[in-house]
């Protein structure tokens, strides 16, 4: 029990990487279907090396935690978010991103409310 606890608190284990930046294999331009790729579309993610937007929020990001899954790897992304409607309201948020290959990815707050994104053309 007390190895669980512990297990469970720790941020971080042994094999896991942390990076400073977001991975290349994620960035790019995210759409919930690949015909939302419309310019003015508001439901579109973009995800770049120091962080990303969404139809809310502009986030920066903190530290990113790569785990090795069994199909790949598994990103926690810790961003500090501004309100695109309100900047001066933000706040410490973490994301689960998880590349589906290379046109796809699920993103969420936890493992429980993952959306699946595609790749929008045109993007790295």
């Amino acid at each position: 029990m007390v190895l669980l606890a512990a297990f469970l608190g720790s941020p971080a284990t042994a094999g896991d990487v942390r990076h400073l930046t977001i991975p290349k294999a994620v960035w790019g331009t995210w759409a919930p279907k690949p015909d939302q790729c419309t310019a003015n579309n508001a439901s579109l993610i973009s995800i770049r090396e120091g962080g990303g937007t969404g139809p809310e929020d502009n986030c920066a990001v903190e530290y990113v935690v790569e785990t090795a899954g069994a199909a790949g790897p598994i990103y926690s992304a810790h961003m500090l978010c501004t309100e695109k409607d309100n900047p001066a309201k933000s706040s410490s948020r973490a994301f689960i991103v998880i590349p589906r290959g290379d046109d796809s990815i699920s993103i969420g707050s936890d493992f429980d409310n993952l959306k699946t994104y595609s790749r929008c053309p045109n993007t790295n």
